[in-house]
């Protein structure tokens, strides 16, 4: 819902996380008190009125997203918003049900903590059958009459519940237990008193996990493998490190897990130090892998450091607090204070820290050595002394071994699946990191291990041999940067090549895939035959601004650009002369290219060119069938739309075949590959792009080369904005 409006930028999914993980703050809280202050007998009609109160807000909630955006506002508040009107209220209600219903559930004498474990395995499943059951099959309009249902079931359930309590509460709780007071005394662990130090330490083991869920996920997606849902990935991990730390199976391996630490902190850094064209594949294993360690053992050390069952509510507030906190600094605060993704370093740093200082308060009687009175029983004092030697030596050579294995088997799958062709520095990167894992033998030590090489490796990393970095900057949509190449300054989007100009005579040549003897080159040529006059253009997308170079005098061509920190970079002639030097007229009008196209006037073009695709990420909202609509209406008679459609793991013109034919039109697409030549004359790289207009106007395409598109059905609407039809398998 949130796309046509926002966008499908990084931000918007991590203000979404910071937005969410307040309001499970808020949540935890308002169950944390009605739980210790609030007698039982009255606390459940209370929620039970909560609950129709929040019937009553989904049900009347808006759902014309893009009319309730105020302009001027930051991004990242009208996001905030949105959500809060559309979606806070019936979240609010789901938000309270584990602490709440855990600490009734805890009244009666019974263990709770499995609830939360359950919960989570609960939202995993919804997770994952969300993209692939879900918005395959039902319409957002139609989603949000089953969520209305749904809440309406729950207010059912909760007052069934509330009114079963009330009735069986009494012959329930045990002796001793209140009944319309607080929640049970606490339990032997729970003896332990609660010190500011001891809750300081939860908010960290919480707080890292969350921030690392946003960070890992930011960091996948603009600077590493733009896979298609890639979002779930990271948050099914995260999800998944609950349930395997609160259920009384799953925390049997956590003393396996706290093995795999060292190894997995230090390959989830690799790929940061080192952001290299690593195989696909690998990378998402050795991330996805490494993260989940880090959760599950952060978690781990969380669950089993839980206070007794009446502290259970003030427990969950403290976790959430955790998360709130974290997708806040990463979602919201790490954009405007860093210039890159240092927060993923940071956290995974400070991760270690409170493993190391949660291990320091002591580690379950399974993980303990054996016992001086164990030694003392086996003999003499000098078969004593041997053999305990020999244990030790024994003990440390299994432990190594259990660290670097695991390790091993990783860096080996990476240079399986990159054919034996990993870069040199990655090489050398994989073979440093065999002596952290073997020196960090103790939690601290691997904190300390880790982070002097972190601090290393940034101090000596920057751009490729031969590259200067001329600019760095971060906004609300992603790091961008700008480095000087031999004979060429390059704009790049994460690791993402966005625009090249050439120095000297060349400089005002189109380049990368913009380079006259591609695609884009034939657009334009076919615009020169079709329109006498001054042409005027519209292109979604500005980059470099490289496509001005294609404009003549009289011409005009307006830019619709949504990054402000790009649109300050293209007009910096410091950097890039496209616009400066322009010989039409250009202007650039920031903005979602969706949304300020529709204010254009009708016909307003000849020629529409959207070119606003991140990498290998997709914003679907650019590909429906609305959106195609606003894209024709903005073209005269004649007109044709052009789209930049190069991706690894979407077969694009698919979809922009089925929605050009279901509006009656046609679509034609050519893929380029250059040829040296081409990309030493013209720093030509591969592209594919597509054209849809009216038969016969598409139909002088055929001439250069550009085939008709058979379309599949994979028409994408507002409703239905599902890609995976056109999901190609990984590369």
């Amino acid at each position: 819902m949130l796309l046509p409006a926002f966008g499908g930028s990084p931000g918007v999914w991590a203000t979404a996380l910071a937005f969410f993980a307040a309001l499970l703050f808020v949540g935890y809280l308002y169950a944390h008190l009605l739980a210790s202050r609030v007698q039982r007998s009255r606390a459940g009609p209370l929620h039970v009125a909560v609950a129709l109160a929040a019937l009553a807000a989904v049900t009347l909630a808006p759902q014309d997203i893009a009319a309730m955006r105020i302009a001027g506002l930051p991004e990242a508040v009208n996001v905030l918003l949105v959500l809060l009107a559309v979606a806070g209220a019936p979240a609010f209600l789901l938000t309270t049900t584990t602490p709440l219903l855990s600490a009734w559930y805890a009244g009666r004498g019974r263990d709770p903590w499995w609830l939360f474990a359950a919960s989570n395995a609960a939202s995993l499943a919804a997770l994952l059958a969300y993209p692939l059951l879900i918005e395959p099959l039902i319409g957002l309009s139609t989603q949000h009459i089953a969520l209305v249902a749904g809440i309406a079931l729950f207010a059912v359930l909760l007052a069934g519940l509330a009114l079963e309590g009330r009735r069986t509460r009494a012959a329930a709780a045990p002796p001793g237990h209140e009944i319309d007071g607080q929640a049970p005394p606490p339990t032997a662990s729970g003896a332990v008193p609660l010190t500011w130090n001891r809750q300081a330490l939860w908010l960290m083991a919480a707080f890292v996990p969350a921030g690392l869920l946003a960070a890992t996920t930011t960091f996948l997606t603009t600077d590493l493998v733009a896979a298609p849902l890639l979002w779930v990935g990271p948050l099914g991990i995260y999800l998944a490190s609950f349930v395997v730390a609160f259920s009384a199976r799953g925390r049997r391996a956590l003393r396996f897990v706290f093995v795999l630490v060292p190894g997995a902190a230090t390959l989830l850094l690799i790929p940061y130090v080192a952001p290299l064209d690593w195989p696909v594949l690998g990378l998402l294993v050795v991330v996805l892998g490494s993260f989940a360690v880090l959760a599950t053992a952060l978690h781990g050390r969380l669950a089993l450091d839980r206070p007794g069952a009446g502290q259970l509510t003030r427990f969950y507030l403290i976790v959430a607090a955790g998360g709130m906190l974290a997708t806040a600094f990463v979602g919201l605060a790490a954009p405007v204070v860093f210039p890159d993704v240092y927060e993923f370093p940071l956290l995974i740093a400070c991760g270690l820290t409170v493993l190391a200082l949660m291990h320091s308060r002591g580690q379950p009687a399974s993980a303990q050595p054996a016992s001086a009175a164990t030694h003392r029983r086996r003999g003499p004092y000098r078969e004593r002394a041997a053999g305990a030697t020999r244990s030790r030596l024994r003990s440390a050579v299994v432990a190594l071994a259990a660290r670097i294995i695991p390790y091993l088997a990783i860096a080996g799958l990476l240079l399986a699946l990159a054919g034996g062709a990993l870069p040199a520095g990655a090489l050398v990167l994989l073979a440093a990191g065999v002596l952290f894992v073997a020196v960090s033998s103790t939690p601290w030590l691997t904190a300390g291990a880790i982070s002097i090489a972190l601090v290393a490796a940034l101090a000596v990393s920057g751009p490729a041999a031969g590259q200067q970095q001329l600019f760095q900057g971060r906004s609300f949509f992603g790091v961008t940067e700008v480095r000087r190449a031999p004979g060429a300054v390059q704009l790049y989007s994460g690791t993402t090549l966005h625009g090249l100009q050439m120095t000297g005579r060349q400089r005002l040549n189109a380049t990368t895939y913009y380079s006259p003897v591609g695609p884009l080159g034939d657009v334009f040529a076919e615009l020169r035959q079709r329109v006498a006059g001054p042409a005027s253009v519209g292109v979604v997308g500005l980059g470099a601004g490289t496509a001005a170079t294609y404009i003549a005098p009289g011409d005009r061509m307006t830019f619709y650009e949504i990054d402000p920190l790009v649109i300050e970079i293209a007009h910096d002639m410091r950097y890039f002369t496209f616009l400066a030097e322009a010989r039409g007229v250009v202007s650039v009008v920031p903005g979602d290219g969706r949304l300020s196209l529709a204010t254009a006037p009708a016909g307003a073009y000849d020629l529409v060119v959207i070119d606003a695709f991140s990498s290998d990420v997709v914003p679907p909202h650019l590909l429906t069938r609305e959106a195609f609509a606003t894209y024709l209406s903005s073209v005269g008679p004649g007109g044709i739309v052009a789209l930049h459609v190069s991706n690894r793991f979407y077969d694009l013109p698919l979809a922009v075949a089925a929605t050009a034919r279901d509006l009656g039109l046609e679509a034609m697409v050519r893929s380029h590959s250059p040829t040296e030549h081409e990309e030493q004359e013209y720093r030509a790289t591969a592209s594919t792009w597509a054209v849809i207009g009216q038969r016969e106007d598409v139909a002088r395409f055929e001439s250069a080369g550009w085939q008709a598109i058979q379309p599949a059905n994979a028409v994408l609407t507002d409703d239905f904005p599902d890609l995976m039809r056109v999901l190609r398998a990984l590369p």
